[in-house]
């Protein structure tokens, strides 16, 4: 049971999650506008962290290769994990000092 925030761009599918987009000639409902709007500021906040994080670690930048299969998918996210365990620790050391 897992899935992923898409933006619009995305085909709507139970494994990705995205905006209600407005039919032709048509209109969103109110729970639908409520829904983009929450969840547009989970999207800015994810931006603004994926941001951050590749300015701290420059490595990420150019992490930019086809994932063909389970290595190379493995190896992304370990890259990714070796640069979030740092990154989470500067976090709480700065949190700590105040």
């Amino acid at each position: 049971n897992q899935w992923l925030w898409a933006d619009s761009a995305y085909a709507s599918q139970v494994w990705c999650v995205t905006p209600f987009k407005r039919l032709p000639g048509g209109a969103l409902t109110r729970d639908q506008k409520t829904f983009n709007y929450h969840f547009s500021k989970v999207r800015v906040r994810s931006e603004h962290f994926f941001g951050s994080i590749k300015g701290r670690f420059q490595s990420l930048r150019e992490l930019r290769f086809p994932i063909q299969g389970k290595k190379e998918l493995d190896y992304s996210n370990m890259w990714i994990r070796c640069c979030l365990i740092p990154h989470n620790s500067i976090i709480e050391i700065k949190e700590s000092l105040g």
